[in-house]
């Protein structure tokens, strides 16, 4: 037998590929792609916050210093930045924080991969609000966890998070996204954000707090983190310079405890390496330059404020005033439910026929999810196209609700 002729055999996927998952975000975009869609899908910055000409500047500048910025760095991170993290967050918290603690990622959703990859076997429980970021329940799912979901931001729901929690021997990680959060744009109250520190070291889980849109809130300050609220031995604090800077920097961090320091840094070192140093230098030479962040972050801000109050007058006015919705203080999102009980997926479709694009909602749900749901975003369109797109939106609707044609 030549080796032409030999049968063709291929090796089995590993059982996680069971748990992967399309992304919602992404299946949305994919469907609307090439057409005239005005967007409320994509939770992306805006591209006028982008920094070009500080980009341009800041790279020529340590471009000139000859091929030290295109080296190999740190797998940890830029010592540097490390630090002006380290001292961001101990002002945060109220507390000293090492830069030791620090570790720079590629993106947020790189550092839940290495959370997950320290803490979760197979069969563990992890708790999340609800809804909840459909990314991070990709990668819970994917580490094979018992994804279990409560709403965090009710006295109600913390009492049933407790109640699991007494009874419950495998539960590893807490994880909220806790100021304007991703879906809802919702922000958890100081008494929730206390409550929920207290729980997760009383019960010995790691608390994660998912912060990437904490610096835009439009109008209010968001509260303290939850780590800041009580002693928690175990928590981890999460950001990014996507949200802030521009998207394509992909470079988030994590903020640990001692323990789980040593254990990230190898799990991230055998992952990739590190990230750019040039990107990390980049960011670094933008951040710790006087006023720039505090200009960049209130220029960002009034832009979001004005989309985010054409999107909720908008939908205020439309849908016959039935659609219900909470103002979000900050964020990218507006999370809706549609009137009736009608379902959101078979609206997309109707709404992609009218030109306009949104999330339905039940992807961002562990369990049980809502059917009637929507992300609504507002962070990447024009005001003027937000009023179009939610006329387009509520045609759809009467569409849908007129039923298909006899």
């Amino acid at each position: 037998m030549t080796f032409t002729d030999a049968p063709s055999r291929l090796p089995a996927l590993a059982s996680r590929t069971d748990q992967l998952a399309d992304s919602a975000v992404g299946a949305v975009l994919r469907l609307t792609d090439g057409h005239d869609v005005i967007a409320l899908a994509a939770g992306s910055p805006a591209p006028e916050t982008y920094c070009h000409q500080e980009f341009t500047d800041a790279t020529t500048r340590l471009l000139s210093q000859g091929g030290l910025p295109l080296r190999y760095g740190d797998a940890s991170g830029l010592p540097e930045l490390r630090s002006w993290i380290a001292a961001r967050e101990s002002a945060e918290l109220g507390r000293p924080v090492d830069a030791g603690q620090v570790l720079l990622t590629h993106g947020s959703q790189q550092g839940l991969d290495l959370l997950c990859k320290a803490l979760l076997d197979p069969g563990d429980v992890v708790f999340v609000d609800r809804p909840s970021y459909v990314g991070a329940l990709q990668v819970f799912r994917l580490f094979q966890a018992r994804v279990v979901d409560v709403p965090l931001g009710s006295d109600e729901g913390l009492d049933r998070l407790e109640a699991a929690l007494s009874v419950e021997e495998r539960a590893k990680i807490i994880y909220v996204v806790p100021t304007f959060a991703n879906p809802t744009g919702a922000t958890l109250d100081i008494a929730h954000r206390r409550r929920l520190a207290v729980l997760a070291q009383r019960y010995g889980c790691v608390l994660v707090e998912d912060d990437p849109y904490r610096d835009l809130g439009y109008d209010t300050v968001a509260p303290r983190p939850a780590a800041a609220t009580s002693a928690v031995a175990g928590a981890v604090r999460m950001g990014t310079f996507s949200k802030v800077l521009f998207p394509a920097a992909r470079l988030g961090h994590l903020v640990v405890p001692p323990f789980l320091t040593d254990v990230l840094m190898k799990f991230k070192q055998a992952a990739d390496l590190g990230n750019s140093l040039l990107m990390q230098q980049v960011v670094h030479e933008l951040v710790q330059e006087p006023g720039f962040l505090a200009t960049r972050l209130e220029r960002s801000r009034h832009l979001y404020r004005k989309r985010r109050d054409a999107l909720v007058s908008a939908l205020a006015g439309s849908f016959e005033g039935a659609l219900e919705f909470e103002v979000p203080h900050g964020g990218f999102f507006v999370w809706a439910r549609l009137p009736g009980g009608a379902d959101a997926t078979e609206l997309l479709a109707a709404a992609v026929e009218e030109g306009v694009s949104f999330v339905p909602g039940t992807d961002f749900y562990a369990a049980g999810p809502d059917p009637s749901t929507l992300r609504l975003s507002f962070s990447c369109t024009r005001a003027e196209d937000i009023v179009e797109g939610v006329a387009r939106l509520e045609r759809a609707w009467r569409t849908l609700r007129k039923g298909p044609r006899s």
